[in-house]
């Protein structure tokens, strides 16, 4: 059975116009084809394919306490060494 490893977590508050910056940067180095996150010292180097897997996930919780929470999740997926390429005429 292959083993999953955990590269990254992280959590923190941002405010509404922080993240949305974060996620513009993001997106644009997504569309370069490379992302690259640092953490302390370490660098995590993430080539990205031209052709990757989205999925947006947004969720509802009642909480007794606090109210309301909502939750939206955005995941890309590819696989290391996807040579998927877009087909054109020649």
């Amino acid at each position: 059975m292959v083993k999953k490893v955990k590269l990254i977590k992280h959590k923190e508050r941002k405010s509404r116009v922080d993240a949305g910056n974060f996620l513009q940067q993001l997106a644009e180095k997504i569309a370069s084809g490379q992302v690259v996150l640092q953490q302390h010292q370490d660098d995590l180097v993430l080539d990205i394919p031209h052709n990757l897997s989205m999925k947006i996930k947004v969720n509802k919780k009642n909480k007794r306490v606090k109210g309301t929470r909502h939750k939206m999740t955005i995941q890309f997926q590819w696989y290391e060494d996807d040579k998927d390429a877009p087909l054109s005429l020649g």
